[in-house]
Formats: C-alpha cells, structure tokens, sequence
C-alpha cells in the first residue's frame, strides 16, 4: 500500500502542476492581451464559476475521492462502481440545473459586473457545465485509484486550455477567452463514461454513511467556500471595481502557484488514510500525519517565502508594469499561503475518520469572520487589507483544524520541526531578498535569488536538522519512478539533507 500512495502521490503531484500551471499562464496571457480591466472582469467570472460549483457539489467529489478507495481496499470493485453510478445521476441533475439557471440571468439585461454584457452569463452557465461533470470524472478515477489517467487528462487539458485561452483573447476579448477556459474542461468528460452500472444497488448501511457524510462536506465546503474560494474578490469588486479584482487576483495566481505544488503531493492522503481508517491501522495514520505534515512545511515554507521575497522583480516581469502596484498585496498572498496550505494533510485525516461535521463547523467560523472582514475591513483598507485579513483567517482556521485532531485522534502536529523549518524558510527568504535588492538587472536578480535562497534553506535544514532521517527516506521513494538522469542527483541532495549528528 506504500508503494501504490506513492505513486499516486506523484501522478497526483504532476496533475496538480498542471493545474497550477495551467491557471497561472492563463491568467497570465489575459492579464498581457486584454490590460487590467478584461483581466478583472474574467477574475471576477472564473470566481463565480468556482463559487457556483461548490454550492452545486452536494459533497459528492469529496464521497467518491473518501468512499471508493475504502470499498476497492476490501476487493468490492462492484460496490465501488456501484456507489459511482448512484452519486452520477444527481450530479448530472445539478449541472443541467446550474446550467439553465444562468441562461436565465443571460437573458437579462444586465451582466454580471456593471461593464460587462448580459450574454456573459450564457458562457458562464457554460464554463459552469463542463467544469462540474468534469470535476465528477476527475473524482471517479482517483477514487478507484486512477491517478495515472487523472494525471494524463489534466496535463493534456492545460495544454488545450492554454491554446484556446489564448487564441480566444485575440479573436473575441473576453468572452473568447471564456471560451477558451471551457476548452480546457472537455477532456475528463468521458471518464464518466467508464463501465458504470445502469442500476446501481448500494447497501443500505453505506447509503446511510454516505449520505450523511456527502452532507456534511457539503456544509463545510460551502463555509470553507467563503474561506478559501477568495470571497475578498466579491467585495473588491463591489467597493473599488474589475481592476482592483486584477490586482488582486495577480497576487493570489502567485499564491496559488507557490502552494499548489507541495499542496498537491496530499492528493493520494485521502484515499491512503480512509484505507488505512478501513483497516484500523491507527499507528500507520499518526505516523503518516506528522510526517506529511513536516514534509508539506518543508516544501511550502520556502516556496511561499522565497516567492514572496523576489516577487518586487518577478512580477512585472510576468505581468508587465501596469500590473507593478499589485507587489505588496501579492507578498501578503503568498507567503500567507503556507500557513493554511500546511493544514491541508490534517483535513485530509479528518475526512478519512468521517468528521467532516468538524469541517462544516470550523468553516462556520471562518466563514463568519470572513464576511465580517469583507465589511469592516476591505471598504477602509482595500487590496492590503483583504490580503491581511485573509492571512490572518487562515491562521485561526490552521489553529482549530491542529487543535481537534490533537484532542480528537490523539495525534500532535510536530511543532519542534516545523519551528525549525520555519527559521530556515525565513533565513531562504532572507538571502533572496537580499539578491533583489542589490542586483539592478531584475531577470538576473530573480536567478541569483533563486539560486542562493535554495543553497541557505538546505544548509539551514541540514544545520538545524529539521528533517528526520524517515522523513528524507520517504521523499526519495517518491523519486521511484522519475527517469534516473534525475533521481541520482536528487537522491544525493536528499541525503546531504540528513542531520550532521547521523
């Protein structure tokens, strides 16, 4: 079971990327060919879109992902199929029922922002449409385990919607550039199409486990919604405009960015710690918690900080000038972005042992102090003071989530460690900043901070050992199956990471 979590770690990893990828460049090509306001105005859509899909999920993408690797565990690949097949007839509902819902606000006068047509709804029900039942696919094959093929339609859609995105932003402006982003979510369509039951027949038991734990995630995501789904751009929009939602979003494509690749690596924890939970292997968890939890802080720390430091030269760069004024609220984003990325391995945990009604309690909270923050605080202090406040909601939330599983399951988060990973991300960040600050070339300023913020954090690690040796053990079996040109180099970094006194 080891070896099956870490490969489906890393065909998760390589799918995340593409994501990640995927959104940055994206975002990217429109901030260049369509200037601040266009680039608002499809931050502004993408946001609705995401928003509208976590209200239509009913906790169903989160039941197939927790749900599918516990039956194929106990060899019921028929039961799993089963469930699969029962869950897609709703969700199928839902999205022809989205869909008409926002060809009904297309055929109002008014779009979605005040500078906008009304007929962007009608590409927006559409984006809407293909994103949902394409989410069910993706769902479905890491549910039974799939992440190979997951991993392969990601990538190949991140190439078709960067080419769409882009050719729809020179021929038709905005709207080509929705159209393009519904290109992207074309493939994963057929996934639903694999082998399913025309009459699905679930247990009884199941069903009722099922059902309570689909509403549940359902809750909680639809609070952590105004957590984590950028609800600031909402009240961005409403108190100062489309391109004050461009800067904005420019920071938080960085954030995403840095977070989503270490975010990613969690992707195959769900369905390795729900098998685990089948199998009562509690020992197995707690171990594999604290360390996901120390190998996560060792990739985010340095990723969010070091981005965050070489972004006053990297991001006019990517952007271009006219997007220079969005630096400080982007280094707010991204190195923000550690702190409630760092969280994800324990909500990973707490689905597993069926506390999803955890989740929808915390992100109650979160959600309150969210909205009130979108009033009290964006309307007074705009772009930086949604950065702050978002920063700061993250770290309550990362406090509750370390606070239940240390009460709840008995399993402490590794706090020694993740101190010291702290001091050397900081140290890395340091060392960059310093690079960015006195070289004038920004492009030679960005390599020679990279550069030399990677050789500090590792010297750091390796002087403060921050990293056990079981934990350098783990990241090298996940270089198992990278080509050999790479895995020896890397596996001699690894080991030179090693604390001095081993």
């Amino acid at each position: 079971m080891a070896s099956r979590f870490a490969r489906n770690s890393l065909f998760s990893t390589l799918a995340g990327l593409a994501t990640a990828l995927g959104s940055f460049l994206s975002m990217v090509v429109v901030a260049r060919l369509l200037g601040p306001s266009g680039t608002g105005m499809i931050a502004y859509a993408l946001w609705l879109v995401t928003l509208s899909i976590t209200f239509a999920d009913l906790g169903i993408f989160q039941t197939l992902t927790r749900y599918l690797p516990e039956l194929t565990a106990e060899g019921d690949d028929s039961a799993a199929r089963n469930l699969a097949s029962a869950l897609l007839r709703p969700y199928l509902a839902l999205a022809v029922l989205g869909g008409a819902l926002f060809a009904w606000l297309g055929s109002q006068a008014a779009g979605p922002t005040p500078d906008s047509p009304g007929r962007i709804w009608w590409l927006i029900g559409l984006l809407f449409t293909l994103q949902f039942v394409a989410s069910f696919g993706l769902g479905l094959l890491r549910g039974m385990q799939r992440f190979d093929t997951a991993a392969k339609l990601t990538v190949l859609s991140f190439l078709m919607q960067l080419a769409a995105v882009a050719a729809g932003c020179l021929l038709d402006g905005v709207e080509g550039a929705l159209i393009g982003y519904c290109a992207g979510s074309l493939l994963p369509l057929g996934a639903i199409l694999a082998a399913l039951p025309r009459r699905p027949a679930v247990d009884p038991a199941l069903r009722r486990r099922v059902l309570r734990f689909a509403l549940f995630s359902w809750a909680g995501a639809l609070t952590l919604a105004m957590v984590w789904s950028r609800l600031e751009i909402f009240f961005l929009q409403r108190y100062f405009g489309a391109e004050t939602v461009a800067l904005f979003t420019v920071g938080f494509t960085f954030a995403n960015l840095a977070s989503q690749g270490p975010l990613l690596l969690t992707g195959g924890l769900l369905a390795y710690f729900s098998e685990s939970y089948g199998q009562r292997r509690t020992d197995q968890i707690r171990n594999a918690y604290a360390s996901a939890t120390r190998l996560m802080a060792f990739l985010l720390l340095p990723a969010c900080f070091g981005l965050a430091a070489i972004l006053p030269a990297l991001l006019p760069l990517v952007y271009g000038p006219a997007y220079a004024a969005a630096v400080p609220t982007a280094c707010v984003l991204v190195a923000g972005a550690a702190i409630g990325a760092t969280g994800s391995v324990g909500s990973q945990m707490i689905y597993a042992h069926d506390r999803s009604d955890f989740i929808f309690a915390s992100g109650l909270v979160g959600a309150a102090l969210t909205i009130l923050a979108g009033f009290l605080v964006v309307p007074h202090f705009g772009l930086m003071g949604a950065a702050v406040a978002r920063t700061a909601i993250h770290a309550v939330m990362l406090g509750l989530g370390a606070w239940f599983i240390t009460r709840r399951f008995g399993y402490p988060m590794p706090m020694r460690e993740l101190c010291r990973l702290l001091v050397a991300a900081l140290l890395c960040a340091g060392a960059a900043s310093l690079c960015i600050h006195l070289v004038r070339d920004p492009r030679a300023a960005v390599v020679l901070a990279v550069a030399s913020g990677a050789v500090v954090y590792l010297a750091a690690v390796r002087a403060l050992g921050a990293l056990p040796e079981s934990d350098i053990a783990r990241l090298q079996s996940l270089l198992g199956r990278i080509p050999g040109l790479v895995r020896g180099p890397m596996t001699g970094l690894l080991t030179l990471l090693a604390p001095r006194r081993a």
